[in-house]
């Protein structure tokens, strides 16, 4: 097998899209994350602008695992080349000149959601995490993001829910930044004045 590189493009094979619709909890929530992301048009430069530098680890496992695997684009360089050496340069510098800029997408704030949820909440992620299924259009979706930061703040702390607010105003969609523009602390003090 050779070398992945940020310029690959990955999809699902059928074992990673039967993992994907029967969840037999065989991935853990970032490979999973990873999984659902690798949808054929996206380079792994731009997913791991995404989601970070530890996207790449997690789709080499996918890959070794069988439940992704390389697409040839018209630009790609044929396979029987030599395999790429690791670069020098570290993944997230080798991201953000490679991919564009992060798109603010709905999808990705809720796995967002759902990740931070079941982090930080642990055994009483149950009601949020049914909450966030539930909330499959956007309009459901954005009550549904505040209810959850409101239960983070208060099983985690409003500290913790700042950070997630925080990663969340990256990831929603523009018009909806206004909906999260007062960190926890703030939002709690003020109700209770």
């Amino acid at each position: 097998m050779s070398e992945l590189s940020m310029a690959d493009v990955l999809c699902k094979t059928p074992l990673g899209r039967c993992e994907q619709q029967l969840r037999s909890h065989t991935l853990g929530a970032k490979q999973r994350h990873v999984l659902i992301l690798c949808d054929g048009r996206r380079a792994l430069g731009e997913l791991c602008a995404l989601m970070g530098d530890a996207v790449f680890p997690l789709a080499q496992q996918l890959l070794a695992s069988g439940h992704v695997e390389r697409i040839r684009t018209p630009d790609s360089p044929t396979r029987n080349d030599t395999a790429l050496s690791p670069s020098a340069v570290p993944a997230a510098q080798l991201a953000q000149t490679v991919a564009p800029p992060a798109r603010r997408s709905i999808a990705l704030s809720r796995m967002y959601m759902f990740d931070m949820v079941e982090r930080l909440l642990g055994h009483h992620s149950g009601p949020a995490r049914a909450h966030l299924r539930a909330a499959d259009q956007s309009d459901a979706l954005l009550p549904a993001l505040q209810e959850c930061l409101q239960l983070i703040a208060e099983i985690a702390g409003s500290t913790q829910a700042d950070k997630v607010r925080a990663q969340l105003c990256s990831m929603i969609p523009q018009e909806w930044i206004a909906h999260f523009a007062h960190p926890m602390g703030q939002h709690a003090d003020a109700e209770n004045a």
